[in-house]
């Protein structure tokens, strides 16, 4: 058995009283609203809906859902569904939303005879497209929704971005999960294409766990996944991982805790911090960072002379990457035109190129290289015992 499956294991049987706190939601205010006769409850990265449809007899291929980044279409036998349709309060990922209906099985009394239907409901998942809180469901301002406006790329991310044509196109919502994960089982993202430093701080009472992310590589990833469906931390007494959901085999940080925390008691959210912002592929964009609150047990309240016993950390980003990109630009457009470059300059850059290594940012003091895959089990187990 695996060091994984031996916490999962531990998590869903809760043997001999080990604690363990998953994180995998943030917290959004209001959680929870009403508009009409649609019910929604948010997170930071879904609004789920639950709406009561009139009974009738029709089956879920007469149902049309439709969303665009900021708009939805419920359409029941081409006729729009009251509460249902409009601009939406934020933005969403209409490729990752999901619809179903519930269907209950319940009695009525008519004329004094029990008449057999059902009640139908409606529920709806909408992914968001931002980490942030609604404050309602619907967007209610007189001007034009901000992501159906058209505007001037200033930078080359905004650039990179859809055009507005392509943010309000309704596209179909399928019913049922939509699909998470590359065609083949491949992994979207790995730590080392996000994370650019991980640090801890502390106070007699706490200590927080922070992961910090490069902003563009991470806006990137927003684009394609939520946060939550992206990020996830198991926390127990003694230990504690972070890592991304489609790759927990490699955590991006496992540790052995220098004393002992509540686990139930431990938060997470995302965070601005400017201490790695020279680390960034854009030191002039915010920092931002995934910061896990661990409460101290009574037993280790006080300064921890060290945050971890044991420390095992993920590669993280290049520092060098620029370097290669260069290279690598100026030889292939010097193979679409080759007089660009003089035999010289064509020399020296496959020379560097040959020549490049990869240079990564450094680790947390005292933390050692995480190994990948089932190697991780055997070094925790060596690690742990020689601890």
């Amino acid at each position: 058995m695996t060091w994984l499956q031996k916490w999962e294991d531990l998590e869903d049987r809760g043997l001999h009283g080990v604690r363990v706190q998953s994180l995998r939601r943030f917290e959004a205010t209001p959680a929870s609203g009403k508009e009409g006769t649609v019910q929604w409850q948010q997170t930071m990265g879904s609004m789920t809906l639950t709406c009561p449809l009139v009974q009738g007899n029709f089956k879920e291929e007469d149902l049309v859902v439709k969303a665009s980044t900021c708009q939805l279409q419920v359409l029941l036998k081409d006729k729009p569904l009251a509460g249902l349709n409009g601009m939406l309060c934020g933005t969403v990922l209409p490729n990752l939303c999901s619809w179903r209906l519930e269907r209950l099985a319940a009695r009525r009394m008519v004329r004094g005879v029990d008449e057999a239907f059902q009640r139908i409901t409606f529920h709806l998942e909408l992914a968001k497209g931002a980490h942030k809180s609604w404050p309602q469901l619907w967007y209610s301002k007189e001007m034009k929704h901000p992501a159906a406006r058209s505007g001037y790329a200033w930078t080359p991310a905004m650039e990179a971005a859809q055009t507005t044509a392509q943010r309000t196109e309704l596209i179909d919502v399928p019913q049922g999960l939509p699909k998470r994960s590359m065609p083949g089982g491949g992994q979207l993202f790995a730590p080392d294409d996000l994370c650019v430093a991980v640090d801890t701080q502390q106070d007699r009472k706490s200590m927080t766990v922070r992961v910090h992310f490069d902003a563009e590589a991470l806006d990137v990833a927003q684009r394609i996944l939520p946060l939550e469906e992206l990020l996830a931390a198991d926390v127990l007494e003694d230990r504690i991982s972070i890592y991304l959901q489609s790759d927990p085999q490699n955590p991006i940080i496992w540790a052995m805790l220098n004393g002992r925390c509540n686990p139930k008691e431990s938060t997470w959210g995302m965070t601005t911090c400017d201490r790695f912002r020279d680390r960034q592929q854009n030191p002039g964009a915010p920092g931002h960072a995934l910061a896990i609150v661990l409460m101290k047990h009574k037993e280790s309240i006080g300064d921890w002379e060290r945050p971890f016993a044991l420390c095992l950390q993920h590669p993280l980003m290049l520092k060098n990457y620029d370097e290669l990109a260069d290279v690598s630009e100026a030889l292939r457009a010097d193979q679409d035109d080759a007089q660009r470059l003089s035999p010289e300059e064509r020399k020296d850059f496959q020379r560097r190129l040959a020549d490049w290594t990869e240079e990564r940012f450094e680790l947390m003091p005292g933390a050692k290289l995480l190994p990948r895959g089932p190697e991780l089990g055997w070094a925790l187990r060596g690690e742990e015992e020689e601890t």
